[in-house]
C-alpha cells in the first residue's frame, strides 16, 4: 500500500466465491475451487473512491493450478454451477503440476501424483 497525507493507492484481491467439488481441468482430481478479484484501487483517508486493473482468477487447491477469467465470466461464476475449464486461460500449474514439474509420477492404481523415485504409493499403499 501506498500513501501520502490523505491519499493512497493499494492492492487487493477478494474471495467473491467457493467451489466445492470440483473436477480440477489441470490434473483431474476432484477438488476445491476460488474464484477470486484482484485490484489496485485508491482511497482518501482509508475510504475506498475507485478501483482499476481488475482481474479474475480461479485457484484450484488440488494442485495449486490458476486459472484467470474474463470479466463476462466471472460474473456469471458467480452464481453459476460450475466451472468451464475451456472459458479459462490456465496461468499456472501450480506446485506440482504434471506439465510443469519433472520428477512425478501418476500412480497406476489411484491416479495420485507422486514422486518418482517411490517404490510404493503412499495414497493407496499399491506398489507402482
Amino acid at each position: 500500500m501506498f500513501f501520502i497525507g490523505i491519499f493512497g493507492i493499494g492492492q487487493k484481491e477478494k474471495e467473491l466465491r467457493v467451489f466445492d467439488n470440483i473436477v480440477c481441468g489441470a490434473c483431474g482430481r476432484l477438488s476445491r475451487a476460488v474464484l477470486t478479484k484482484s485490484y489496485s484501487y485508491f482511497h482518501i483517508f482509508f475510504i475506498h473512491t475507485f478501483s482499476w486493473n481488475r482481474h479474475y482468477y480461479i485457484k484450484l487447491r488440488c494442485c495449486g493450478a490458476v486459472y484467470e477469467a474474463d470479466e463476462g465470466y466471472a460474473q456469471r461464476l458467480k452464481t453459476a454451477a460450475d466451472i468451464d475449464f475451456t472459458r479459462l486461460k490456465k496461468i499456472s500449474s501450480g506446485f506440482g503440476g504434471f506439465e510443469d514439474f519433472g520428477g512425478y509420477a501418476k500412480c497406476p492404481h489411484c491416479g495420485a501424483q507422486i514422486d518418482e523415485s517411490f517404490s510404493w504409493c503412499p495414497h493407496c499403499g499399491a506398489k507402482r
